[in-house]
């Protein structure tokens, strides 16, 4: 008896903090160690920057002790580390009076050279968003693309109207995004750069064009504001996708010699508008959306080898993975069996009677996904082996080549308000000037390709071609884009388009002919390869009943980060979008340290 007396008081013993200490309330949680924590490594596919809390003192250094205090009392704010660890980011903000005494803002970036055991170097000084007059303190965001290194991209986000102002000169409406490029510099000068060293001695500033580009944009978008999505808008190498509120823009930037940009085109190529069976090959994909054997050009061929390697999943990995693969062929079954159709409100083709013909029966049954080609539905899946399918009319791709020496110069160009203006420079700031595609190039030149989607045609034309409800339909009021995904091999771009719209109820009593307010979603896949996009899927009509806009938009793109969270592949610990921003310095905080997660080097500030 006496045993079992024992037994229960030991039972009924406080077992954690909180039952000891009464009603502290805190949970007490015993920390993981080392092991357990590289076992959840094994099943995320990433490292947790919190994997080591501490690191010994040896791999830390305090920023006072490499930085001299000049720099400090200059206001320079430091970002991070870059992918390489060679290099840290800082930038200065410094604020100047026009001409009519207004205060506006100049951003530099700066590019230190890292060493443990000496202090940080400066290696590299650039303005941002050249000759901006900017009237408010922005929210910067520089990212790097997943293995391309040799430029980083830098955002400016002016996100709220600041003092008497900007009420003047914008609305709430209204946003302005500023974008930058800036080439890498070199570890180890190049035969290119050295010349130039040789041509301009002291002159720091003084690279090739590879190693000494910059890149600058701006544009405004409206509301509701574009969410902001570095890791699928970069998701590309090379390629940034800016959604302008009005259009999605694939920007392509690459650095090229006299003779061999032709075949390194990263977007659109009239290539793929041939023989169903040649662009099948050409693409390269299976239905699962593994690359093939497919780089007859050189600068696609390591990737393709790469990504032959076998390479093992962990069951949540190949689950995510079989999900985006189910949207990419859904998507590529839209494009290849579509059929023809003759639309009541538009011409046909004038011989889609016999083109009709050649279709086979057994297609023509259950095909609900249509791809649209400009105002004619016409699919190559659907077109005898004479025939080729025409290019659309709605495709808006635009190349330019930028260089250096003095040459022909470029006619002015008319803003279509689809294609973005650039304006390229050296680190000097001499402007490159906009070359004729006929013209002669020697020596290297940029490249800067855009290809838009404009999403008012793509929502009128999937309303009009595959909504069930599009007889109902009157007029939409305003959209929101999120992206849902992107397949860099197969350059497949998944968007979900959240519309508010006016409808006729589906059944409605007589007398009540007045149409109501709905939201609904459309989700279209835009191939990059050829320009054309596919319908993945429309919803439902929901009605709008006492929501205010602001609400239906923050419940849509909740939807959207769920749908994305729920099956999102995490990103590998080499091959991933790296962001670094100033957001703590909008919250009135600082970071603690710079972390290089991946060497474990720690800067204290």
């Amino acid at each position: 008896r006496q045993l079992r007396k024992r037994r229960a008081v030991v039972k009924m013993a406080p077992s954690s903090k909180s039952e000891r200490g009464g009603g502290s309330g805190k949970k007490w949680r015993r920390k993981e160690h080392v092991v357990k924590q590289l076992e959840r490594v094994k099943i995320s596919g990433q490292l947790s920057p919190r994997l080591f809390r501490k690191l010994p003192p040896r791999v830390c250094v305090s920023l006072k002790n490499i930085v001299d205090e000049d720099f400090l009392r200059a206001g320079h704010i430091f970002l991070g580390f870059l992918k390489c660890g060679r290099y840290v980011l800082s930038y200065t903000s410094k604020v100047l009076d026009d001409d009519f005494s207004f205060s506006f803002y100049i951003y530099h970036l700066y590019w230190w050279e890292f060493n443990v055991h000496s202090k940080l170097k400066l290696v590299r000084e650039v303005r941002l968003f050249q000759d901006e007059e900017i009237y408010s303190d922005l929210y910067l965001t520089v990212c790097e693309w997943p293995s391309d290194s040799s430029k980083i991209i830098i955002f400016g986000f002016n996100t709220s109207a600041n003092g008497m102002l900007m009420n003047m000169m914008s609305d709430e409406n209204h946003r302005d995004i500023y974008v930058s490029a800036v080439a890498m510099p070199p570890s180890i000068y190049c035969a290119a750069c050295r010349d130039v060293a040789l041509a301009h001695p002291g002159d720091s500033q003084t690279h090739c064009l590879e190693h000494g580009f910059m890149l600058h944009t701006k544009y405004q978008v409206v509301y509701p504001f574009p969410t902001f999505q570095p890791a699928f808008q970069l998701k590309k190498d090379q390629v940034v996708l800016l959604n302008t509120s009005y259009s999605l823009v694939a920007c392509a930037v690459s650095v090229h010699t006299a003779g061999t940009g032709e075949c390194c085109q990263i977007l659109y190529s009239k290539e793929e508008w041939e023989m169903p069976e040649e662009q099948e090959i050409r693409t390269g994909v299976t239905e699962l959306g593994e690359p093939l054997e497919d780089s007859s050009c050189p600068c696609h061929r390591s990737s393709s080898e790469s990504s032959r390697k076998p390479l093992e999943l962990s069951p949540s990995m190949a689950k995510a993975k079989e999900f985006v693969a189910d949207l990419f062929r859904r998507a590529k079954e839209a494009a290849g069996s579509s059929l023809l159709r003759r639309d009541e409100n538009s011409h046909t083709v004038q011989d889609s009677t016999c083109q009709r013909q050649d279709v086979e029966p057994s297609a023509a049954a259950g095909n609900t996904a249509q791809g649209h080609l400009g105002e004619r539905t016409l699919e190559r899946g659907s077109l005898p082996p004479e025939r080729q399918t025409v290019e659309p009319g709605y495709v808006n791709y635009t190349k330019l080549r930028y260089v250096l020496e003095p040459g022909e110069q470029e006619e002015e160009y008319e803003d279509d308000k689809i294609s973005l203006p650039f304006v390229v420079t050296d680190l000097r700031g001499r402007n490159l000037k906009p070359m004729k595609d006929q013209a002669c190039l020697q020596g290297p030149y940029l490249t800067v390709e855009q290809l838009t989607l404009d999403f008012e045609y793509v929502i009128n034309e999937v309303i009009r071609n595959d909504a069930s409800w599009c007889k109902q339909f009157c007029s939409f009021s305003d959209y929101d884009i999120v992206i849902l995904e992107v397949c860099p091999e197969t350059n497949q771009v998944i968007i979900n388009i959240g519309l508010l719209l006016l409808a006729f109820p589906a059944a409605a009593e007589e007398g009540q002919l007045r149409p109501k307010t709905y939201h609904t979603s459309l989700k279209v896949a835009w191939d990059l390869n050829t320009g054309i996009f596919v319908t993945v899927g429309v919803g439902d009509l929901t009605e709008v009943r006492g929501q205010t806009s602001g609400s239906v938009w923050s419940s849509y793109r909740k939807s959207c980060v769920d749908m994305v969270m729920k099956w999102l592949v995490p990103e590998s610990s080499s091959r991933y979008v790296n962001r670094m921003n100033n957001e703590t310095l909008h919250k009135g905080c600082s970071l603690k340290v710079l972390a290089d997660n991946v060497r474990y080097m720690w800067i204290v500030l």
